[in-house]
């Protein structure tokens, strides 16, 4: 397990500048769990094949396996005629054409008088044959033939109820498919008028032959007022519910049955491509979401790619946990799992990021169920406010219980919206109950594992450290029992200011514990742990003794790295004293005979400088400590001047300029350790020297007698003095 540890570090090792990250490594990781993240959420899209065909007598029951609405083309394309048939022609009326008829007629008659006065003309053949001639419109060879047997009289009736009625019709209007119908009423009409049979035959005979359509059908109009009907006309669409029997055992499959399948890929057994093209659009609109808010506020967690590949395990994990939840219950998915794991391994903020975009990812699974995503949104949030304050630890019982409520209760809220039956919400509830304990159990089983693969502390794990069992706080309390006690007042000091800061009150408290753990390997050289008047360094050279003092940083990490502490532990007792001088051994060294030849920097601290505020602060919180403890007779005045002075010479001595302290977080820093360390060495009042005001008051009065016990006076065990005072 370590080896794999170590290689997976190896693996995504950070480079020493950003920009000369492997962009090559970061497109494999997307590309890696983009296609991932694909076949879990498709998996459902593929649906088993159904080979029936229209007609055929069922031998099973087909269920939907999911809610599609689709268009049914049949339908919509018999409603699309209908439409079609429902709007009216545009016809244009033409004017010209009454005006024409009646000079039609005119001309007609015209032809006919001449025809009829022609004397050469002797029999009524030859005048018909004459008049066929000369008519530039044909006419009926029963309606000449009754022109030229007409007087003149009746000529001109017949002319007169020829234009009449012809007006009368074109007044009514006359379409192409009225042409017919007007034609025979014609007829009907002309008899009804009694001007005899010659004179009927001729006007009908006439009106029949001139008759046309005087409403023109406008096919621009018309037909770009059918495609405005289709285009606002909407298709008929049919919905199939998830689970919905679309056929059942002996029936005869219709072709509506089979479209349905067709639409659901249940008839083909593939998956449409169309869904494929837009989970995909899908999937890459949430990771750039979640990538782009890392890269614009969590850079640090965006350039790590250990992070980038524990961020998607995590994710990964908890959609097939959903998906393995949705076959029995959408609501008993325990999605809540990933976000509380974001935020304890990597950043609460992230967590709440992690939660919209697993709630997204989950709409997919259970087919945009709003009331199951609204869910697991809201419980995953409620699970990473409840981790989100870690001063004082938290307890992942709780979270699961919080978790659980906060499901019913949307659940329930939600059934009530939708106004479903009492026992069915029930039901869901307990489900949602059992969501969020599982939540909280398997965000506790795989915390360890996950710790421990990509070497992640976690507050948890340094609130196990900062127990007083823990082994080597022990040898520290039992060993440098001074140096445990002065830990922990530089905790207690640290650890107040870190809130003040910005700065992680846990891994100050823990790091401040064991920040001197190395003074376990020579204790009594440290002068907190002498209990005798004897300094053993007033017998050695002081480069030996800075050797030494020094040495309990080298000493720390060891221990640290063989107890296998955390990083950031280390990291803190080997930055906790930066490149400091030490200036007792150093002035000491400066005194002799040989100063010259002293170098300053063999007298410092190896470092490195504190590289983030919490070694700073525990640096400032040490010196402190120990600077006000050495004072005489410790007043407000006398700390906030020690205080004030350290701040001010690990300020200007540089030690603070790799960390991300400013002057501001240094001015709160003294102004909370100048409020505490005057709390914690304030002045006390001297109590009196009991046997002293007791012989103070013997000598007053004078009337005290001694009588002697009978015992030696110089018998300390044994001899005593009563002395009776007579008032």
């Amino acid at each position: 397990m370590i080896s794999l540890n170590n290689k997976l570090r190896e693996l995504f090792a950070q480079p020493t500048s950003i920009y000369g990250k492997p962009i090559a490594r970061r497109l494999v990781l997307a590309l890696a769990f983009f296609l991932l993240f694909m076949i879990i959420l498709s998996s459902d899209f593929i649906s088993d094949k159904v080979s029936l065909t229209v007609g055929q007598v069922s031998d099973r029951d087909v269920i939907a396996p999911r809610t599609v609405a689709y268009v049914d083309v049949i339908r919509t394309k018999k409603f699309e005629d209908e439409v079609l048939a429902s709007v009216a022609n545009v016809y244009d009326l033409d004017i010209t054409v009454v005006a024409k008829a009646e000079e039609t007629i005119g001309t007609i008659f015209n032809e006919a008088k001449l025809v009829v006065a022609n004397k050469d003309l002797v029999s009524a053949e030859q005048k018909v044959e004459k008049l066929q001639q000369n008519l530039s419109v044909p006419l009926p060879n029963t309606v000449v033939v009754g022109l030229v047997r007409l007087d003149a009289a009746s000529m001109v009736n017949a002319e007169e109820q020829s234009k009449t009625i012809l007006r009368k019709f074109f007044q009514r209007g006359i379409r192409d498919d009225d042409l017919d119908i007007a034609r025979k009423h014609i007829v009907i009409e002309t008899e009804e008028m009694g001007l005899g049979k010659t004179v009927e035959s001729v006007v009908a005979g006439i009106g029949q032959s001139l008759l046309k359509p005087n409403f023109i059908l406008n096919v621009r109009e018309t037909d770009k007022r059918k495609q405005s009907a289709v285009n606002s006309m909407e298709p008929v669409r049919e919905t199939v519910k998830k689970g919905q029997i679309m056929v059942r055992r002996g029936d005869v499959v219709t072709s509506e049955q089979i479209h349905a399948m067709e639409e659901l890929g249940l008839s083909k057994g593939h998956v449409n491509e169309m869904r494929i093209f837009g989970l995909a659009i899908f999937v890459l609109a949430v990771m750039s979401i979640v990538l782009g808010y890392m890269y614009k506020f969590a850079y640090p967690i965006y350039a790590n790619d250990l992070y980038l590949v524990l961020l998607g395990l995590i994710m990964l994990v908890t959609l097939l946990l959903g998906k393995a939840a949705h076959y029995y219950s959408d609501f008993s998915a325990p999605i809540a799992a990933g976000a509380l794991l974001v935020s304890i391994l990597i950043d609460t903020r992230l967590g709440l990021v992690i939660s919209i975009a697993l709630a997204l990812f989950f709409g997919i699974i259970v087919e945009h169920d709003l009331r199951a995503v609204s869910t697991v949104l809201i419980g995953s949030l409620i699970g990473v406010y409840s981790v989100s304050k870690v001063a004082h630890g938290y307890s992942l019982t709780r979270t699961g219980i919080f978790i659980a409520v906060a499901n019913f209760l949307v659940i329930g809220a939600t059934g009530f919206i939708e106004q479903l039956n009492n026992s069915q919400i029930l039901m869901q509830g307990v489900q949602g109950i059992v969501s969020g304990i599982a939540a909280s159990v398997i965000t506790t089983g795989l915390l360890p594992y996950l710790e421990n693969a990509f070497n992640i502390t976690t507050p948890l794990k340094l609130l196990d450290l900062a127990q007083p069992n823990h082994p080597l706080l022990q040898r520290l309390l039992l060993d440098a029992p001074g140096s445990y006690h002065h830990s922990v007042l530089v905790g207690n000091l640290a650890e107040t200011a870190a809130g003040y800061i910005d700065a992680d009150p846990i891994m100050v408290r823990v790091g401040a514990y064991y920040h001197d753990i190395g003074k376990i390997k020579r204790p009594y050289f440290f002068v907190e742990n002498q209990v005798v008047n004897e300094n053993p360094h007033d017998k050695i050279a002081p480069s030996l003794s800075t050797l030494i003092v020094t040495s309990h940083i080298k000493d720390g990490v060891d221990l640290c790295r063989e107890y296998k502490l955390p990083q950031v532990i280390v990291d803190i007792v080997q930055q906790h004293h930066g490149t400091m001088l030490v200036s007792y051994f150093y002035k000491r060294a400066t005194e002799n005979e040989h100063s010259e030849c002293i170098i300053e920097a063999d007298f410092r601290y190896e470092g490195p400088r504190p590289q983030s505020k919490e070694a700073a602060l525990i640096m400032l919180a040490d010196a402190c400590e120990a600077a006000v403890r050495s004072i005489g007779k410790p007043n407000i005045n006398r700390i906030e001047a020690t205080v004030r002075k350290i701040i001010r010479e690990r300020l200007h001595d540089g030690q603070l300029d790799e960390c991300n302290v400013t002057l501001k977080d240094l001015n709160v820093i003294g102004d909370v350790f100048i409020r505490v360390l005057s709390s914690m060495f304030h002045t006390r009042i001297e109590y009196p020297d009991t046997l002293k005001e007791l012989e103070r008051r013997k000598l007053k009065n004078g009337n005290c007698n001694k009588q002697p016990s009978g015992k030696d006076d110089n018998n300390a065990t044994n001899g005593t003095d009563r002395e009776v005072c007579v008032k």
